[in-house]
């Protein structure tokens, strides 16, 4: 019956010992390469395409509120009530027609007329905009929207409530308020246009 060989002690045969230190030695190169890899990408993070500068929307710009609104305030300064209508937005033409505002100023001529406007600034938010025009000293705010892709005359609230009432309601009101000059007899307009704020009218209002 034979016998199991003793257990061997001592030192490892050579090439077992050698093949053990090249994977450790393996294995420790690869952590420090991994760890000077990590440690460039956190000090020189890889660039990002350059992102192309927004391109300003056209119908929203400043020069195309003021190609829009100087038609309109041309003819509001003019008189042609029926061309400063036609500039309208849709909500404020519904309010009421172009034949009972041209007839409005008939009954009620502006203080103030034939005298041009000149734009002083815009200030354009969204979809609406605020043009400030002046003329004879005084400056006047003037409401423009974005409908139909071209920017439309919108008149201000208190006057949209106003012309919910007749005409002719309106205009003995405005006529009570100070508010209407005298028809020249011999150049009566036909399309006369309403007038910016004079100071004893109130904010916004248009004649």
């Amino acid at each position: 019956m034979g016998y199991p060989p003793p257990p061997q002690y001592g030192q490892p045969p050579r090439g077992e010992t050698g093949r053990g230190l090249t994977v450790i030695v393996v294995m420790a190169l690869g952590m420090a390469i991994g760890a000077v890899i990590t440690v460039f990408m956190v000090l020189n993070p890889p660039s990002s395409p350059p992102v192309a500068a927004p391109t300003p929307d056209a119908e929203h710009s400043e020069a195309s509120v003021r190609q829009a609104a100087q038609p309109a305030l041309d003819a509001y300064s003019s008189g042609s009530y029926g061309d400063f209508w036609d500039l309208w937005t849709t909500r404020a033409q519904g309010l009421i027609t172009r034949e009972e505002y041209t007839r409005l100023f008939g009954l009620c001529p502006p203080l103030v007329a034939n005298s041009p406007l000149t734009i002083a600034d815009v200030a354009i938010t969204g979809d609406t905009a605020i043009v400030r025009a002046s003329r004879l000293g005084e400056t006047t705010e003037f409401g423009f929207v974005f409908e139909s892709d071209s920017w439309r005359y919108e008149p201000p609230p208190e006057e949209q409530s106003e012309y919910r009432k007749p005409v002719d309601q309106i205009a003995e009101q405005r006529r009570a308020a100070g508010f209407c000059g005298t028809a020249t007899p011999t150049s009566a307009p036909s399309d006369p246009a309403p007038g910016p704020s004079t100071p004893t009218q109130p904010s916004g209002f248009l004649e």
